[in-house]
């Protein structure tokens, strides 16, 4: 969803554009009548609020553009869940890999397994509640295996009552 959200943003600023030319451009046929100052305050209130609503939307559609989603960060595969922080960057990257648990609803709750630095390219795999990182982070060490014991991590269905 979030990655659909992320390709919908440059259509809904379209759209908004669109009906901010259609409001502002529409003929009022009571435009010379005298109108009470309440109507005139809601309509400049409206024509302000509308400008925020481009404004803030401009805005943000313009940093997807230049920064782009961070859905290439993420990786998931059964209930392990890996983010990774600060890819590309000057600093040091470092990948938080989380126990996810979803309800019926498709709310998640994520519980931190373990925090590693770099790993370079990695798969990682669940057996036996062992979590298996097979990784090569090309410092000439070759492919090398870190096992994480998950035994102490599950979804409990009664922790997601309310």
């Amino acid at each position: 969803m979030y990655l659909f959200s992320a390709y919908m943003m440059p259509i809904k600023l379209i759209l908004v554009t669109i009906g901010g030319f259609l409001l502002a451009s529409h003929d009022h046929p009571h435009h010379d009548e005298p109108r009470v100052w309440y109507a005139k305050l809601f309509d400049i209130s409206f024509f302000i609020l509308a400008g925020i609503q481009f404004i803030v939307l401009a805005i943000i559609s313009a940093l997807y553009l230049v920064v782009g989603t961070q859905a290439d960060d993420y990786r998931q595969q059964g209930n392990i869940s890996v983010y990774t922080s600060d890819v590309g960057a000057f600093g040091k990257a470092t990948h938080y890999f989380s126990y996810q648990c979803t309800d019926k609803n498709g709310f998640y709750t994520l519980t931190p397994i373990a925090t590693l630095d770099w790993l370079g390219s990695f798969t990682f795999s669940e057996k036996a509640n062992t979590l298996i990182i097979k990784h090569d982070d090309h410092s000439g060490k070759g492919e090398q295996i870190k096992p994480i014991d998950i035994s102490g991590f599950g979804c409990n269905v009664l922790s997601f009552k309310r």
